[in-house]
């Protein structure tokens, strides 16, 4: 793929680079094409601009900081909610699952993600969410 045609998503206002603290993936990356693009989001969590866990011990927190993290990459793709075509969550202990499930589901009504048991990387983080989006150019 031509580098002209991707395009590095930081979402700077909610979360921090991850370069910070030492890893070198992207917070998100949209691929243009002809007539559409492709977004992918990596893994995202209840962070802030410093990299800070936030709503330690509160899923539906996370959940709600989670969401507007990967909004502000979406939008900053020029991209919204129902532009995705999945989503996979990740969530530590299944005790959260209705939660989780109930507050996904308002802004994905159409179920378009999936919820998986799984040791997410940071103790502290209950929940995460990767995603692939389509959108329109």
């Amino acid at each position: 793929i031509p580098t002209d045609k991707i395009q590095i998503l930081y979402a700077a206002e909610n979360m921090n680079k991850t370069i910070e603290y030492g890893v070198t993936f992207e917070r998100g990356v949209c691929v243009h094409h002809s007539g559409y693009k492709q977004i992918y989001i990596s893994g995202t969590a209840s962070i802030d601009t410093k990299g800070d866990v936030l709503h330690i011990g509160d899923i539906k927190g996370q959940v709600r900081r989670m969401t507007e993290n990967v909004n502000a990459l979406l939008v900053e793709a020029g991209c919204k909610w129902d532009d995705i075509a999945q989503a996979t969550v990740y969530l530590r202990d299944i005790a959260d699952y209705e939660v989780a499930y109930n507050e996904l589901s308002k802004i994905m009504p159409d179920g378009q993600f999936i919820i998986v048991q799984a040791p997410v990387c940071r103790p502290t983080w209950l929940i995460e969410m990767e995603a692939i989006a389509i959108g329109k150019e």
